[in-house]
């Protein structure tokens, strides 16, 4: 029996160990979402702007191809009213002028001119052109360098203008825009077409211009807005990281870094008011391992007590039965004979709340407490009337908690209790539950008691009794309530009993 106290004592070391808050053994990792959100930020800012840049030159590019079709349609107009004569007249060379006139001297130019114009008459013949080298007068025309039969679904651009009377919709023919209308006298004969093609070597060199400032303030947008971006995102994110930072550190400044972003009134400020929660429950769950490893250790030192008492008391009593002793030898055993009885009753309390479903509950168990609480009631000079209406059998209830609870809340009431009082105890059988109250008059419990649902951390001050009495109650299904009216209070204690 001896190497009981060692071996409990020993297992509640490490409970206690245990409980101690556990140092990070790492790090945080540096590539976390402080890092990486920033870092994604800026780039959906840097995508917003070059698609934003990609859009400003689709829609630049769609403009100028416009301003060409607009310049085109102008000169087709003009040429549609001075041409019909001039062909009438059989006057080349003026043709010749009103086309260069608009397309410029084409005979020094490429192959590939910015812009050509042929006349072709009513037989099929080229009746002048801006380029005599590429489309020679006189001659059926040769499409080849504007036209691209593989990507058209017309042979040639005569075949357009038979298919639109007047002026054709733009025709895209690989660098070519080319644009056809019929040529029409005031006697609305057929005198001719005229097809005009112009390079996108026109709008090319300005698109390429405007492309060149768009990606150059593109570019110095994303200069400035990236880092502003970045710094906003890490700014956001700093509370966070610092709550992060407390997290690993589990001390003092944890919770006071906790309190100070709790205070915030947003996301972070939720989650630091989490986790100060969190700490305040690890810190309660540690309190009451604390409190099981002591218990543990009680009632192994209760059990080594329990022990030499009991033979102690089997001494005592023989010598008292069978010894001749004078008065005061007398009245010496009987106060050793009550010291020791209460001695073993308390340790007997403290070892039974270790085990509370060792056996059930018996009218003697409420006795017993009774008598354990005499020497407060003369200290006090307080009277105790008990009225205990219960079976001769045993009720199915554990008797460990339900005896330290009532003798918990009994010492409360003793220590409370006005001098000269009378402390009211009563236990009985409510249909099938077991019905304990005691009332006396006196201070009142701590405030944080009286509250139904009591607080589950354990108090600092007074009051450990009746919490720990709540906390017993509640382990086999029980309630403890307390009430304070007009100096009076009064413990009520309500337990279902097992089925058996």
């Amino acid at each position: 029996m001896s190497a009981a106290l060692p071996d409990l004592a020993g297992r509640a070391e490490p409970a206690l160990q245990q409980a101690e808050p556990q140092t990070p053994s790492r790090r945080a990792r540096p590539h976390g979402l402080v890092l990486r959100l920033p870092l994604i930020a800026a780039t959906l800012v840097a995508l917003a702007a070059l698609l934003m840049a990609a859009g400003l030159g689709l829609l630049t590019r769609q403009y100028l191809i416009e301003d060409v079709d607009a310049g085109a349609f102008q000169a087709m107009a003009a040429w549609n009213k001075s041409l019909p004569t001039l062909i009438q007249q059989d006057n080349v060379w003026g043709a010749y002028e009103a086309l260069t006139a608009v397309t410029g001297e084409q005979l020094a130019a490429p192959p590939h001119s910015a812009s050509l114009a042929v006349i072709v008459d009513a037989g099929g013949r080229v009746f002048a052109s801006s380029d005599p080298k590429l489309f020679p007068t006189a001659r059926p025309p040769e499409w080849t360098p504007l036209w691209s039969p593989g990507q058209l679904q017309v042979n040639s651009p005569l075949a357009v203008a038979s298919a639109h009377p007047g002026l054709s919709p733009p025709i895209q023919s690989g660098n070519w825009r080319i644009y056809v209308s019929a040529l029409r006298a005031d006697s609305s004969a057929n005198v001719g077409t005229l097809v005009y093609a112009v390079s996108d070597a026109l709008y090319r060199q300005r698109l390429a211009s405007m492309t060149w400032w768009i990606a150059v303030i593109t570019l110095l947008a994303m200069a400035v807005f990236v880092p502003i971006v970045w710094i906003l995102t890490r700014r956001m994110l700093a509370p966070l990281a610092q709550l992060q930072q407390a997290m690993a550190r589990s001390d003092d400044a944890t919770r006071r870094i906790s309190a100070e972003l709790a205070e915030r009134d947003d996301e972070v400020g939720r989650l630091a008011g989490a986790f100060a929660a969190l700490l305040e429950q690890a810190e309660h769950a540690r309190r009451a391992e604390r409190l099981a490893a002591v218990g543990a250790l009680a009632a192994a030192t209760a059990h080594e007590i329990n022990n030499p008492l009991g033979g102690m008391l089997n001494a005592l009593r023989t010598a008292k039965r069978f010894g001749q002793h004078d008065d005061t030898t007398r009245q010496t055993l009987d106060l050793l004979d009550r010291g020791l009885e209460q001695l073993r009753s308390t340790a007997q309390a403290l070892l039974a709340q270790t085990r509370p479903d060792q056996r059930d509950l018996t009218a003697q168990d409420f006795a017993d407490l009774i008598e354990i609480i005499q020497p407060c009631q003369h200290e006090r000079g307080v009277r105790l009337h008990s009225q205990i209406d219960l079976p001769p059998t045993s009720i199915a209830a554990a008797a460990g908690p339900v005896r330290q609870a009532t003798l918990n809340i009994l010492l409360n009431a003793c220590h409370a209790a006005l001098p000269g009082s009378t402390i009211e105890f009563a236990v009985n059988l409510l249909g099938d539950a077991l019905h304990v109250q005691v009332r006396n008059r006196g201070t009142s419990p701590p405030a944080a008691l009286l509250v139904a649902g009591a607080p589950t951390s354990m108090p600092q001050g007074a009051g450990f009794g009746l919490w720990e009495s709540r906390r017993l109650l509640s382990d086999i299904g029980g309630t403890l309530t307390l009430v304070h009216a007009e100096g009076v209070t009064a413990a009520t204690i309500d337990i279902p009993l097992r089925r058996r």
